[in-house]
């Protein structure tokens, strides 16, 4: 662990009282960030060096005579945030709280910060702890503002705060001004993820994230690099891009390293070079970037930089995996499977794995403990779990639980038929273009399954699921024609033509099982299928979910 990691700026989840956890995040100021005293700012810099909390342990020493000088409230800062992480002693949030009251008391703007969050984190006043940090916010601290900027946009119940992303907005704005490099970075992302984005918002996103990193943050310096590298938005500029990212990397930022490592490992805007981005690889790993391991794990796997050799590939996904990295446990998962790496075939080892990827909110695994428990793959066949876990995916926002709830819905599998839920599921989908689920929308519209339509709304959502080379979709769609008067089909073909939005290719059929590429760390869209009839309802039930 590199213990200067937690020297920098953290924003960490607020929890109020006995376990209730509030969703918000705000800005704990850090010693790097606020502090000027020489005697201090050394000590900083040793604690920045240090590799584990052993280490630290002098550093904590040190720090903790300096404080006994009680008028210099940097001593007092740097004391209480060490007694907050933990860093050289064991973590003590009350010895924390009373160091940032000292601090806070000479008149240090960072610890009354510090101190409001404290106490809105460890079961103070709610109220009382919020206005600490709006009090200071309003005096025109742009760390404060900052720290109000994100518990507005997540909400604070406890307080009275109510998520509302205009307010955070302002708040960010107010602090991006009085030059905090986190707001900047904030506002960067906020106005590069609008819907419909335009070319002077994402010109405003670029400068704002320009600014970001000209106050020092890393990951604003590493995304920056990487579109200088690669021409994303900005006039391409390679050599001083990688001189960007091996400046962060030398700061000790070890997604620097995995973006070089990736730009090597996919040649765009340099050369493409496996054993280049094998040794970033390495050296990110070095850095505790324990994603690396799926890196380097895919690489032995895969003959890329390096010989092929599935024991070291096993080793990474393994070390990956016990460091609970979500997409090696599923590639270990995958191992077991397949034997690999010199393994047996061990269903119930891989479900195992996928069991615990899941519980960390690992999409992909949750899908694929969904077809297990289906197929009773490794565990006992159990149709109710199978939905609870594809529903646990859906909830976490994706397309294919989402679609595998709605089918077994649809069809019963887990003992249940509601038709009502299941067209809410594929209506959704179909707006955002889904052809799989135009194809069973339309199904469930001929059928009078609970989802009304007419005949054109029918021809058009078969139409653009047989566009999309569903099968089951252009079967309907012929024998719809059938039932269609030569008049009625030319109307439903104006209507295609006036209401087509171009379908996206529907993805190749695959099992939810499959290897998992550090390119593509999603399983594939399931084929859910419309049903032709009856008799291949119940011959495609075993497809469905797929």
């Amino acid at each position: 662990m590199n213990l200067s990691l937690f020297l920098r700026p953290k924003a960490l989840s607020i929890v109020i009282g006995l376990g209730v956890v509030v969703p918000a995040q705000a800005k704990f100021l850090s010693p790097p960030e606020v502090l000027k005293e020489p005697e201090v700012i050394a000590l900083v810099e040793t604690l920045k060096k240090v590799k584990t909390p052993e280490e630290s342990k002098p550093a904590f020493v040190e720090a903790l005579k300096l404080a006994t000088d009680a008028s210099s409230a940097e001593r007092q800062f740097l004391l209480a945030y060490l007694y907050q992480y933990g860093l050289g002693t064991v973590v003590s949030l009350e010895n924390a709280r009373a160091a940032y009251e000292k601090s806070a008391g000479a008149g240090f703007a960072a610890a009354k910060n510090n101190l409001g969050l404290l106490n809105l984190a460890s079961g103070g006043d709610p109220a009382k702890a919020v206005a600490m940090v709006e009090d200071l916010a309003n005096s025109g601290y742009a760390g404060a503002q900052c720290s109000m900027g994100q518990l507005y946009m997540d909400g604070v119940p406890a307080a009275s705060i109510t998520k509302d992303m205009e307010k955070a907005r302002v708040w960010f704005e107010r602090a991006a001004a009085g030059g905090d490099a986190d707001s900047a970075w904030t506002l960067a992302m906020l106005t590069a993820n609008q819907p419909n984005l335009t070319e002077a918002q994402a010109k405003q996103s670029i400068d704002l994230m320009e600014q970001a990193m000209k106050g020092g943050h890393l990951p604003a310096l590493v995304e920056y690099g990487t579109r200088l590298v690669t021409g994303n938005g900005l006039t391409a500029d390679a050599p001083r891009g990688l001189a960007l990212l091996e400046q962060g990397a030398a700061n000790g930022a070890g997604q620097a390293l995995m973006a070089l490592g990736s730009l090597y490992e996919t040649g765009q805007g340099v050369p493409r070079d496996g054993s280049k981005a094998m040794e970033y690889y390495k050296q990110a790993l070095a850095q505790n970037e324990f994603a690396a391991y799926n890196k380097l794990g895919y690489f032995y796997e895969n003959g890329i930089g390096a010989p092929t050799d599935e024991k070291k590939a096993l080793e990474n996904y393994q070390a990956g995996a016990e460091k609970k990295v979500g997409i090696c446990m599923f590639n270990l998962a995958v191992f077991h499977d397949e034997g690999k790496g010199g393994l047996k075939k061990d269903p119930a080892a891989a479900f195992d794995w996928h069991y615990k990827a899941a519980l960390s909110a690992f999409i992909p695994s949750q899908l694929a403990l969904g077809t297990r428990y289906r197929d009773g793959k490794g565990t006992t066949a159990d149709a109710q779990a199978a939905l609870a876990w594809y529903q646990r995916a859906m909830q976490n926002g994706d397309l294919t639980g989402a679609l595998n709830v709605a089918a077994i819905l649809e069809n019963g599998s887990s003992g249940v038929v509601d038709n009502k839920t299941a067209g809410d599921i594929y209506k959704e989908a179909a707006t955002k273009g889904n052809p799989l689920a135009m194809a069973s929308l339309g199904a469930m519209i001929e059928d009078g399954r609970g989802v009304q339509g007419d005949f054109k709304q029918v021809f058009l959502l078969y139409s653009a699921g047989a566009e999309a080379n569903i099968e089951a979709a252009g079967e309907r769609l012929a024998n719809f024609k059938k039932r269609l008067t030569p008049d009625q089909i030319k109307e439903a073909e104006a209507f295609v033509i006036a209401n087509r939005n171009p379908a996206p290719a529907g993805p190749p059929a695959a099992d939810p099982d499959k290897k998992l590429t550090p390119e593509n760390p999603k399983s594939p869209e399931p084929p859910t299928k419309a049903k032709a009839t009856e008799k291949a309802k119940a011959k495609d039930k075993d497809k469905d979910e797929r």
